[in-house]
């Protein structure tokens, strides 16, 4: 080797070692240190130091909180309420116990729509607490099973101006196996003012099959709305079924139905059972409660409905086993309590029902049809009103005692082809009407063996204070009138 190439050899090695001794080294691995360290949320999202604690307590005002690094969790998205994620993808989760609470997720009185941070806390968390404060949604949140939104009663009020609907569950009918199951609504309320178009209500459920679903110290008010809606819709879909199902406590107006369940596409099939509608007050409706099509057992207690322009309980369809108890029932109605339709096109009538304590207040205006009461059990119940309580075919084999019936029309009680009832030991009255037929009417071929015994019955001027027409029968006995003297 020449000199000039020993030299040339010598230098490339040279530079060799120059490069590899210039090249910055690697930078030094991240290390989970336990400690706490105190930041703001958006500390936390921009935080690069490569000294990682183990927690960190978060400082901003009203979502203040401990967080824990969970070092398996690569893939969950920063939620602000419940998980916050770094720019290097470190996860944090809040620690606490109870309900998470919506604040924590965005939802503020200056959102323009609490939707879409609302959707993300239903979907994170199984239980969340709207803050007191007023609230704007314009975005419908979908429910989920086992989940419970709860505020404050009357102090969590949501503002509707866009959709009538703020809370829902709609699911094709065709997907399989879709359920909704163990939810509580509790406490909210709600103002709709939306000019939408349409029927639909605040909390709307068609689709899922439903058990175990509680809506609860609620509040809601459409007055400003400008279509025809429901507070509450659940719709029992073609082979799906509700159960369960309890809504207590509430106090709504509603220009359509306050608390609308149905079943219309399950044909013959009891697909709703244990349905308690309790301690609600109604008003300003065009029907109060609304139970329609083949359910089963369905309580129906201590309620207040007032103002409805066409029914104030409605049982509709051929509902099994019911129980109507201690309702109250003031103002103008079409009926008040209403059994439409029989068992010839949507089930089977068994059991009859149970009404029972229900009463008015003061006068009332309209009246009462029972056209599927079945073998009705009808005990202790005071009406004062205006209109007719109306038996129709389907209500059969009843018993009709204690009650308290006044009436201003030309009938108290009408037995329309409807046999095999007794009425014993009532005070039955249309004393007010000038042009009174008969306090009590059977009326019809099928209207037979319908039985008075023991009631006091105070006719209006004219008339009978009983009567049995076109083919009825009627077995009176021990009846006496006002004066106490007895019913020939």
């Amino acid at each position: 080797m020449t000199y000039s190439g020993f030299f040339k050899s010598v230098m490339l090695v040279a530079s060799f070692s120059l490069l590899a001794y210039c090249k910055p080294s690697d930078p030094a691995p991240d290390v989970i240190v336990e400690r706490e360290d105190a930041l703001t949320i958006a500390q936390v999202r921009a935080f690069t130091e490569s000294s990682v604690p183990t927690r960190i307590r978060i400082t901003d005002l009203g979502r203040e909180g401990v967080f824990k690094l969970d070092q398996a969790d690569r893939t969950t998205d920063d939620n602000m309420g419940i998980t916050l994620v770094t720019v290097k993808g470190y996860r944090y989760k809040r620690e606490f116990t109870g309900s998470a609470n919506g604040y924590w997720f965005g939802i503020t009185e200056s959102d323009d729509d609490i939707g879409p941070e609302l959707i993300t806390a239903i979907r994170v968390t199984n239980d969340i607490t709207i803050p007191d404060g007023t609230y704007t949604q314009l975005t419908n949140a979908n429910l989920r099973s086992n989940l419970t939104l709860r505020a404050n009663p009357g102090k969590a009020i949501i503002r509707l101006p866009k959709s009538h609907v703020s809370l829902g569950a709609l699911i094709s009918a065709t997907e399989p196996n879709a359920s909704l199951d163990n939810v509580l609504i509790d406490g909210l309320s709600w103002v709709v003012s939306s000019q939408e178009i349409g029927n639909y209500g605040t909390i709307s459920i068609d689709g899922p099959s439903v058990s175990n679903l509680t809506i609860q110290n609620c509040t809601g008010d459409d007055t400003a709305a400008k279509d025809s809606t429901n507070w509450l819709t659940l719709k029992i879909q073609v082979g799906r079924t509700a159960s369960n199902i309890i809504v207590r406590n509430n106090t709504v107006r509603a220009k359509r139905m306050a608390c609308e369940i149905f079943n219309h596409d399950n044909y013959n099939i009891y697909a709703g059972k244990n349905i308690v509608v309790s301690g609600n007050t109604f008003h300003d409706c065009h029907f109060g409660i609304s139970l329609s099509g083949p359910l089963d057992q369905l309580t129906v207690d201590n309620n207040y409905i007032k103002n409805c322009s066409l029914f104030g309980i409605e049982i509709a369809g051929a509902a099994q086993h019911v129980t109507i108890t201690n309702n109250k029932f003031e103002g103008v109605f079409d009926k008040f309590l209403e059994g439409s339709n029989d068992g010839g096109g949507n089930g089977s009538i068994v059991g009859g029902m149970i009404i029972s304590g229900n009463s008015t207040v003061g006068l009332c205006t309209g009246g009462m049809q029972l056209y599927n009461g079945g073998a009705v059990q009808f005990t202790k119940n005071v009406f004062k009103m205006t209109g007719v309580i109306e038996l129709f075919p389907s209500t059969a084999g009843g018993t009709f005692t204690e009650n308290v019936i006044e009436s201003s029309a030309t009938k108290a009680i009408i037995c329309d082809n409807s046999p095999n009832n007794t009425f014993a030991n009532n005070t039955i009255s249309n004393k007010t009407n000038a042009v009174n037929q008969a306090t009590f009417l059977a009326y019809g071929s099928k209207a037979t063996n319908n039985v008075l015994r023991g009631n006091k019955l105070i006719q209006g001027v004219g008339g009978k204070p009983y009567d049995a027409v076109l083919g009825a029968s009627c077995q009176a006995s021990m009846n006496y009138d006002a004066a106490g003297n007895l019913i020939p």
